[in-house]
């Protein structure tokens, strides 16, 4: 059965500066507390507590909203769930297959075509042989790029490059889905057509983590949230009753 199970995970991350790195440095008096209780300094090294004790456990139909201010942890929790972070401490067990859809997740090659772009991501997501050309003729007709397709990414503009990124990541259908903030699929025009197949793509996961401000498209998509203050999981129900904790937290 797909699951996503965190047990007492920490993440700290450090962050070498200038000072740090000197082979010939005077002595560091800075080893005091930084900012907030999720960072510290030690001998010229800040280190951020990214995530700090958290426990949860999500099983199939499970779609839960990340919700809590810049720096919470959200897009922490999302690559850690993802396998890109690893933790300091704690375990992480997922079980199935899934997909991170974080700003940039798809990276064109943009000397390549589009079509030979849609190859690469085929073959580095293990995409079915005859499943191929169904899911080339459904990027054809989404994207609407045309004979754009037979030329180098390179010459597309700001907005075909979203298109067929958006496309290529919307392709397959994850046991697992983590989606960071808002998608951008290109232009206006684009985007009904964008939120329409984002919400097929959603119903189609086993389990979806979404990281949001947007109160409207948590309510739409997530029968749960995970409100993250500091790292730390301080609600964790019913998606209103999460907004009312959220807002309490100011």
């Amino acid at each position: 059965m797909t699951h996503v199970r965190l047990n007492n995970v920490n993440v700290s991350i450090p962050i070498y500066d200038s000072h740090a790195l000197r082979l010939n440095r005077l002595p560091s008096f800075s080893n005091a507390r930084v900012g907030s209780d999720s960072a510290s300094r030690t001998n010229g090294v800040i280190v951020i507590h990214a995530l700090k004790n958290l426990s949860f456990e999500l099983a199939e139909g499970d779609r839960v909203c990340l919700i809590g201010h810049n720096g919470a942890g959200k897009t922490t929790l999302l690559r850690v769930v993802a396998g890109i972070y690893p933790t300091s401490t704690g375990s992480v067990d997922v079980k199935g297959s899934k997909f991170t859809l974080l700003g940039g997740s798809i990276a064109l090659n943009s000397d390549a075509t589009g079509y030979e772009n849609i190859k690469l991501i085929a073959n580095l997501y293990n995409w079915p042989g005859e499943k191929f050309q169904d899911l080339v003729r459904d990027i054809e007709e989404f994207t609407e790029l045309g004979v754009y397709l037979s030329l180098p990414t390179r010459i597309y503009s700001a907005g075909m490059q979203a298109r067929l990124a958006f496309a290529l990541a919307t392709a397959q259908n994850p046991d697992i889905l983590l989606i960071d903030e808002a998608i951008d699929a290109g232009d206006a025009h684009f985007q009904e057509k964008a939120r329409e197949r984002v919400h097929q793509f959603v119903s189609r996961a086993r389990i979806l983590l979404l990281a949001s401000h947007s109160k409207d498209l948590c309510r739409s998509m997530c029968s749960k949230a995970l409100v993250l203050n500091k790292g730390e999981n301080v609600f964790f129900g019913d998606v209103d009753e999460g907004y009312d904790v959220y807002e309490r937290l100011g």
